[in-house]
């Protein structure tokens, strides 16, 4: 129901775990886990093939492709961060339960095995949700991101009259070119927020997003130099004053540290163009390998050889590299691979679920009150005529 909680579902199919594993014969509950699971995989499965049958990856030729806004990719993900949250909180109370299983049951019965394997088996489908949907909201974002980035090297901060915005400030405070950017980083902090996403989850979706948005910019920043005006002071500086805005921007919404641990190898790049052309000039290839450590021999290179130093004039002897590393500066790749990005780890430890005590919204009460109705129903049913009695009261179990 639209209506619930955030984590409703999962705190639903969790008391009916719950249930099972308190009420009903040890069997039962490796059969519920495995239900639930392909259920579950069967939602979501359903709603990624509707996102993309509206997000098509191949248009008709001739028909431009419109990039998703911040708000339309927020609603379309919306379903599939509710599924990551509660399936992540949901596998957490299963593996609680499993393990109690474990240690309640006799381990010389031969059924136990088979029954652990069932929930091994459930399992590992709740896994593969959590997994896809992380990919898939992250696929959509990225792409959203695709078509904003680009503004970090190109747009100037520096508009007449204007002032640059401090730390903390409102996205609307921030210069034009940086808007869209950090629109879809809001955009994705609002949402992990409204869902209850695990934090752990959180900060792995920002640093995929942070890292995919270094590696775009390192690469076009690369691809700009070619042959073009492009590795220069003034422009440098307009650059560095992008980024630092945005990293500012970040860490005024608690992301400034995975933010700038997933930027670093950018913001050296754009430190070095920083530089200034008389002290750069002063500077030796080994000397701006200690200072640029995290730039590979072909990157360092390429940025030098392309510098701008004036009309006619070429890179000075100094920034040659040294026999021992001209095979890297030669066969080395200049672009970021993204397929280097960091893998998802689940989050580990209990689960937030808060099953116990007065429930205070009314959604979820009267989800409850539905549930309780069912197992009287299912109850009665097996009871003889003369046994039977009234529906329960109103009060949730």
């Amino acid at each position: 129901a639209g209506d619930l909680p955030p984590l409703g579902p999962a705190t639903l199919l969790a008391l009916c775990v719950q249930h099972s594993a308190r009420e009903l014969e040890l069997g039962h509950l490796p059969r519920l886990l495995g239900r639930l699971a392909r259920l579950i995989k069967e939602a979501v499965w359903e709603k990624i093939k509707e996102i993309g049958d509206r997000q098509p990856e191949n248009h008709p030729e001739g028909v431009p492709e419109v990039p998703l806004t911040p708000e339309a990719v927020s609603v379309e993900l919306r379903p599939l961060m509710l599924w990551m949250a509660n399936t992540t909180e949901l596998l957490s109370f299963v593996q609680e339960k499993v393990l109690e299983m474990e240690k309640e049951a006799d381990q010389e019965d031969p059924q136990l095995c088979n029954d652990l394997e069932l929930c091994d088996e459930a399992m590992a489908l709740l896994d593969e949700v959590i997994m896809c949907t992380f990919q898939q909201s992250v696929y959509y974002l990225t792409k959203t991101l695709y078509s904003t980035l680009p503004a970090l090297l190109d747009s100037n901060p520096f508009t007449a009259g204007a002032e640059l915005p401090g730390p903390g400030a409102d996205l609307g405070a921030m210069p034009p070119g940086l808007r869209p950017t950090l629109g879809v980083f809001q955009a994705a902090l609002e949402l992990t927020s409204q869902c209850e996403l695990h934090p752990d989850l959180v900060s792995q979706t920002f640093g995929y997003l942070f890292f995919f948005s270094n590696a775009s910019l390192l690469n076009s920043l690369m691809e700009r130099g070619q042959g073009r005006p492009f590795y220069q002071w003034s422009r440098a500086v307009q650059i560095r004053t992008n980024l630092d805005l945005v990293l500012d921007w970040l860490q005024g919404a608690g992301l400034g540290d995975i933010a700038t641990e997933f930027f670093r190898k950018l913001s050296i790049a754009v430190n070095l163009l920083c530089v200034p052309r008389t002290s750069l000039l002063k500077a030796s290839w080994s000397s701006l390998r200690t200072d640029h450590p995290t730039l590979t021999p072909a990157q360092l290179h390429h940025l030098l050889s392309h510098y701008q130093l004036g009309p006619g004039r070429g890179p000075p002897p100094a920034w040659d590299p040294p026999p021992a590393e001209r095979d890297a500066v030669d066969t080395g790749d200049i672009f970021e691979s993204f397929s280097s990005h960091p893998p998802l780890i689940l989050p580990l430890g209990s689960s937030r679920l808060r099953l116990t005590g007065p429930v205070t919204d009314d959604a979820l009460h009267r989800e409850l009150r539905r549930l309780r109705r069912l197992l009287w129903d299912l109850e009665q049913q097996e009871l003889p005529a003369n046994h039977r009695h009234g529906p329960p009261g109103a009060t949730p179990p």
